[in-house]
């Protein structure tokens, strides 16, 4: 079961990998998918950083915790998913419901949903 719960903490990393090294190494083509319009070298700066940053560290965080048999790696990770997830509820509720965010939200409540049976079989 140890290795059952690896790999699909493994498979979780790779969807926060792969947009967060979009968002980072060509933002331009994030734009659509994510709905955004960048305004100047600061717009792409924050693309790059804070979307991109944050997407690769919680996938390098899961590693780690895969890699040092470390719940607290995955603590770290479920609190940005967690945050993530707030976010979203909060947007549907002072903005309205998209069905746009639908993936985001699938990829976060399995994260979340993972790490979580993950740090159980740790400890």
């Amino acid at each position: 079961m140890k290795s059952l719960i690896k790999i699909l903490a493994l498979i979780a990393s790779l969807p926060l990998l792969g947009l967060g090294l979009a968002s980072m190494f060509a933002p331009a083509s994030m734009y659509e998918m994510l709905n955004l319009k960048p305004e100047g070298t600061f717009g792409i700066n924050t693309v790059r950083s804070d979307i991109g940053g944050m997407l690769i560290s919680s996938a390098i965080m899961i590693w780690i915790g895969i890699w040092k048999q470390n719940a607290s790696w995955f603590h770290a990770t479920m609190l940005v998913m967690f945050t993530l997830l707030i976010g979203r509820l909060v947007s549907t509720l002072a903005d309205g419901f998209t069905s746009a965010a639908i993936p985001a939200i699938g990829v976060e409540v399995y994260t979340i949903a993972v790490l979580y049976f993950a740090t159980k079989q740790m400890s």
